[in-house]
């Protein structure tokens, strides 16, 4: 690993996707540009398909953004593929010694890259913090607490005990990368869960870098909100399937209660809701996420896949190895 007197010849890699981000891509790009770092950086907006005007968007901010590139993700004619395809392709096009990765629909914040390209200097794999406030309204706040990697990553709660975070967070040192591959197109969702386990399963601690914060922008209607805890609950389950990793004991009987239980639940918050209870939409949005996010589990354990034995005997003899990393996480 570089030392952080060696960061400043560092040059970083900033990857965009993007795919008809039109209507969010300017507050992105706007802060892009008043991002620096020593080493240098480029920008490089990755095109999966889009049909608005974000790539005329896109160029408006040429004369603001030096370093930016547009690289195509999508073949006219072919499926469109989903985000982790569009990072490949965009690390393909890469010039630097990092990747530090961003959304079209978020923000990041003022030193964001400089503290991504100094945790980037001394570490393999960084992760930004998230805020969940600034660029939501205030019933899409977190119900408990500042949310998901606003004070550090996510954990297992049982063995091997792997962290997760957001790709929208992500640094990787380019040496990492063509160690450990590229991002699995197998998890359109869950694809920067299953990186940062392959990390750990391959001995590298990930990074809670706290001074890079990302403004995360969460999904506004209740239609998308059920439809990203679908999704995410889907893969989740897929990812723990392919590393043949426990969800809990008796799954289906219960994931069955655990739907049973949210369906009066929810009943309940929509008739607060109807009557206008203070806090009734935050807990609508609160419940309408997690019953997709069930639902999506549901439909994966009931097609009971058979799990791989190579996988589960790889991921038992890794967890010793996950946990020392777990532990240099933990310990800053």
């Amino acid at each position: 690993m570089q030392t952080e007197s060696a960061s400043k010849s560092m040059k970083l890699s900033v990857i965009l996707p993007c795919f008809n981000g039109e209507a969010t891509l300017a507050v992105q790009l706007e802060a892009l540009t008043v991002q620096d770092w020593p080493g240098g950086w480029e920008l490089i907006v990755v095109n999966n398909g889009s049909t608005d005007g974000s790539m005329a968007m896109v160029e408006l901010w040429r004369d603001r953004l030096p370093g930016l590139k547009i690289v195509q993700a999508h073949l006219p004619g072919t499926p469109r593929l989903g985000v982790p395809h569009s990072y490949n392709t965009g690390i393909q096009a890469a010039t630097g010694e990092a990747f530090v990765f961003c959304e079209a629909d978020d923000e990041v914040a003022p030193g964001w890259l400089r503290a991504m390209g100094r945790a980037l200097s001394v570490h393999d794999f960084v992760l930004a913090r998230l805020d969940h406030r600034k660029l939501n309204a205030e019933w899409l706040h977190p119900p408990q607490g500042e949310g998901y990697q606003s004070a550090g990553l996510y954990r297992m709660p049982f063995a091997p005990y792997f962290y997760s975070a957001s790709a929208c967070g992500f640094g990787l040192r380019r040496s990492l990368y063509e160690k450990l591959g590229p991002l699995n197109t197998d998890f359109p969702i869950v694809h920067d869960g299953e990186y940062c386990w392959r990390a750990q399963l391959a001995g590298h601690a990930l990074h809670f870098e706290p001074e890079a914060l990302v403004h995360y922008r969460e999904k506004s209607t209740l239609r998308d909100r059920y439809r990203q805890g679908r999704n995410w609950g889907r893969d989740t389950t897929r990812l723990h399937q392919h590393y043949a990793t426990p969800m809990g004991r008796l799954g289906l009987a219960r994931h069955l209660v655990t739907m049973a239980r949210l369906l009066p639940h929810g009943a309940g918050v929509l008739l607060l809701r109807a009557v206008r209870w203070p806090g009734a939409q935050a807990m609508v949005a609160e419940w309408v996420w997690n019953f997709g996010w069930e639902a999506g589990k549901l439909q994966l354990v009931l097609n009971k896949p058979t799990l791989s034995t190579k996988k589960a005997l790889a991921t038992a003899t890794a967890v010793a190895a996950t946990a020392a990393a777990a532990d240099q996480v933990a310990s800053g």
